[in-house]
């Protein structure tokens, strides 16, 4: 896919750029501030009501990837000023007013790229001359010029810096940049106005308006993990105790867990789904329509605990995973099912769901790690015929379909990684169940236990492989020694 690509280059490393007035500093520079310093930069020369202009529209309302070095706080540096508010008083110490900044230091090449995939209305050549315009980006003593241009997937994969994505359906009150929205250009037009118009003879001073029309959308990136959305419950008796449930038969919790979020979502299905129906069939119960091969949908994870040496691997927790950006289903979801009693597999007495937030064992299946282990085995995506090249092609392809796509190195085995955990094979040398039960689709396929190692921490929940949305093929943090 073809990508236009906008390079800000600082003349040296260091920018300014804060969230707000007094906030903390913004990394990377946000698209909105780009939005007016292209904005400032084509008014400057006379020509943001022709075509150079108007082609900044198009910029609105999208939320392009970013590509930034990474950086570290730079020295907090004092400067003394005149005090407006004192220029009567004739001793100039008495004027001076003291202010504070602490620029943001980048590591490496002082640049950023601004990528937005192109569709046929994108004004290519207005927008690359438009870039030309600018001539600073964060404070105006932070001299930065910038070029556009047209790059493919190959030229932006050898872009140097960090990739920092767009998360628009994700609410987090930290992580969050300003971007230009649909009436921006006219929000600026209005507060440079004000500015211009701020004094009249004989009139008091007027305030001058700040941009108000922008959104606030959440990047991800590496040095900002995001972990999928999910909700966690503990399961209690009728009597608010914990209900431990034998880790072997885990999918019994799933299948639970999953024949209650149906039941709740045909009666009280979140807004905005469309066909309700539908969305039950596909997103919550994971049916998959014809002819698609893979599809978004709910995952059902009872979580085995760990992470203590003490710890048994019962069952006394279970997880709703959601895919990226349907943050508000998941949530609507877990709203309905707050306590709510299972129907019982058996003759047992069904466990009541209680939502529940942190605490230390979840922490294990959602704290970023540099190295990940299998709590329950992983059931590969097909048979590798007990030949390693096989194997190792099974394992990339499960790490692909669950969506995994940073630099890691991985292991495999059938011994169990944590306590008390079982093993990948079903029956033992003497045909006795050793393993976890598995539903009647994934009998014949290959399990196995992995670890992996990535190079940059990455945030859970992690599960992968055929059973994946079960609770089978569910890793945990391997890098704490209790673990071990």
């Amino acid at each position: 896919m073809t990508h236009l690509c906008i390079t800000v280059h600082w003349l040296d490393g260091r920018y300014h750029g804060l969230l707000d007035r007094d906030g903390p500093p913004e990394w990377p520079p946000s698209p909105f501030r780009l939005f007016q310093a292209l904005v400032a930069g084509v008014a400057r020369r006379g020509e943001l009501d022709g075509d150079i202009g108007k082609s900044l529209g198009w910029l609105q309302s999208k939320s392009p990837v970013i590509i930034a070095p990474r950086w570290c706080p730079g020295r907090i540096i004092t400067r003394f000023v005149p005090n407006n508010d004192g220029d009567r008083v004739p001793d100039r110490q008495h004027r001076l007013t003291a202010k504070t900044s602490r620029p943001t230091i980048m590591i490496g090449q002082p640049e950023v790229h601004y990528l937005w995939p192109v569709d046929q209305d994108c004004p290519q050549r207005e927008l690359m001359e438009a870039s030309r315009s600018l001539c600073s980006l964060g404070w105006g003593i932070d001299v930065a010029f910038a070029n556009g241009q047209l790059l493919d997937d190959a030229q932006i994969g050898n872009l140097q810096g960090v990739r920092w994505f767009p998360r628009a359906d994700t609410l987090h009150d930290d992580g969050l940049l300003r971007v230009a929205g649909e009436e921006s250009m006219t929000d600026l037009r209005r507060a440079h106005e004000s500015a211009l118009n701020r004094i009249e003879h004989g009139k008091p001073l007027r305030t001058v308006d700040k941009p108000q029309v922008f959104d606030r959308v959440f990047y991800a990136s590496t040095e900002r993990l995001l972990g999928q959305p999910c909700e966690v419950f503990a399961l209690r008796t009728s009597g608010d105790d914990s209900y431990p449930y034998p880790h072997a038969k885990l999918i019994h919790i799933a299948g639970m867990t999953r024949c209650a979020a149906i039941k709740s979502m045909k009666e009280y299905p979140p807004e905005n789904v469309g066909d309700s129906a539908g969305w039950v069939e596909s997103f919550v119960a994971g049916h998959r329509p014809d002819g698609i091969e893979s599809h978004e949908r709910f995952s059902y994870l009872p979580l085995p605990s760990i992470g203590h040496e003490h710890a048994d691997a019962m069952i006394r927790r279970v997880m709703i995973a959601a895919p990226f950006g349907h943050e508000a289903q998941v949530r609507h979801l877990a709203d309905q099912l707050d306590g709510v009693q299972l129907e019982p597999e058996g003759d047992r007495e069904a466990p009541v769901l209680d939502r529940i937030r942190l605490d230390s064992v979840t922490r294990h299946y959602l704290a970023p790690s540099t190295v990940w282990a299998t709590v329950t085995p992983v059931i590969l995506p097909g048979h590798d015929d007990h030949k390693p090249s096989k194997t190792i092609g099974l394992i990339k392809r499960a790490l692909f379909q669950s969506g995994i796509e940073q630099t890691c190195e991985f292991t495999w085995g059938a011994v169990p990684n944590f306590p008390h955990c079982l093993t990948a094979h079903k029956y033992d040398h003497d045909g006795r169940h050793v393993g976890y039960f598995r539903p009647q689709y994934l009998d014949g396929l290959t399990a196995i236990h992995i670890r992996i190692a990535f190079d940059q921490p990455v945030a859970g929940p992690i599960f992968i492989g055929a059973g994946r949305h079960c609770g089978l093929g569910v890793l945990a943090g391997f890098s704490r020694p209790n673990d071990r």
